[in-house]
């Protein structure tokens, strides 16, 4: 079973990222401003609806099955860490700790409504350093 952890968080500058907990995190650079959503090893960044409707909610499910339907498909990769948990939310309002150990880990994001989304789900499949 997949222990979840739902926050609620303001996204500032109509972003919201998921990355490693450690402080020295490479983070992608937006190239055009109307990409959905940013992946570097470590840190992937998504394009939300305007803060000015408010909060966006974001629901992480660590050792989730990752065929697990969430709603629109946003990304399907890896997220490397370090051992010391990820950090859910915006950088520059509030980010929320998830435990998570050290390696690569399978993820997938799904967005509601596509388009603008106000609403994230991740999925994490927790994978052991070891393989």
């Amino acid at each position: 079973m997949a222990a979840t952890r739902r926050v609620r968080v303001f996204p500032l500058y109509q972003q919201v990222e998921i990355r490693d907990a450690t402080d020295d995190v490479d983070r992608p650079l937006w190239e055009t401003g109307e990409e959905r959503v940013l992946a570097a090893a470590q840190c992937i960044v998504l394009a939300t609806r305007s803060d000015l409707y408010g909060e966006v909610e974001i629901e992480v499910r660590v050792g989730a099955h990752l065929d697990d339907q969430a709603g629109q498909p946003l990304f399907d990769g890896e997220l490397l860490t370090t051992g010391q948990g990820i950090l859910v939310g915006n950088s520059l309002t509030e980010l929320h700790h998830v435990g998570l150990p050290i390696g690569w880990h399978p993820i997938r994001i799904y967005a509601e409504p596509p388009s603008n989304p106000a609403r994230f789900t991740v999925l994490l499949e927790v994978r052991s350093a070891c393989g």
